[in-house]
């Protein structure tokens, strides 16, 4: 398993990540492709886009070639503000993710606190893992990073983002639910081509954009 020894923190046994690779694959929709980009698909960006607050309760799951773990998340989003928690099973350590425009803290359970305006960078240096947590904020509404360059993107049958290439990590999306008056993805397959034994994996379990 990944050890984050002080300052990181230890997280869960294989079986952990091994048990929600499973839950994913056992979900995952078998959907075609689509290449061409839908006809409606600007007016289902910017409907997407008016999701600005939201919760999510969501199981993370991180797979290297020797080392797996995973945490339960906490995900509260006002605007352009988040304050994101990381609760690693049986008391085994915590990340407190506290960010927005002006930059991000980092707590981990021991007491050590640091700030940046880079969230990826930070994130990776305190834990050893690779989390792109600003990213992360689009691809949850099934949304491209706003404003940066596309490497390639896919929808499935139903028009819905499938497939996407952005900051150098290739993101597969898929179990769409409808949520209040959104279909929003549910399950988050990431890896990246520049660390082939790496992956990472996320099950929401409970998406509720604010009313």
């Amino acid at each position: 398993m990944i050890s984050l020894d002080k300052p990181r923190i230890s997280i869960a046994r294989y079986v952990l990540i091994y048990s929600l690779i499973s839950i994913l694959a056992a979900c995952a929709s078998v959907s075609e492709q689509v290449l061409e980009e839908p006809a409606d698909w600007d007016q289902r960006l910017q409907r997407q886009q008016q999701i600005t607050d939201w919760t999510i309760k969501a199981r993370l799951g991180v797979q290297t070639e020797t080392e797996g773990g995973s945490f339960d998340v906490f995900w509260q989003q006002l605007a352009d503000d988040y304050d994101i928690r990381l609760i690693a099973p049986m008391g085994q350590g915590a990340v407190h993710i506290d960010g927005g425009n002006g930059g991000v803290t980092i707590s981990l359970a021991d007491g050590q606190t640091e700030y940046s305006n880079d969230a990826d960078a930070l994130f990776t240096s305190m834990t050893g893992l690779a989390l792109p947590v600003n990213g992360l904020q689009d691809w949850l509404r099934g949304l491209p990073i706003q404003g940066e360059a596309i490497q390639n993107m896919r929808w499935n049958e139903q028009g819905q983002l499938y497939k996407i290439e952005q900051r150098g990590w290739r993101v597969e999306m898929n179990r769409y639910k409808r949520v209040a008056d959104f279909e929003l993805p549910h399950a988050f397959y990431l890896e990246r081509e520049d660390r082939p034994e790496l992956s990472v994996r996320l099950l929401v379990r409970d998406w509720q954009p604010a009313q």
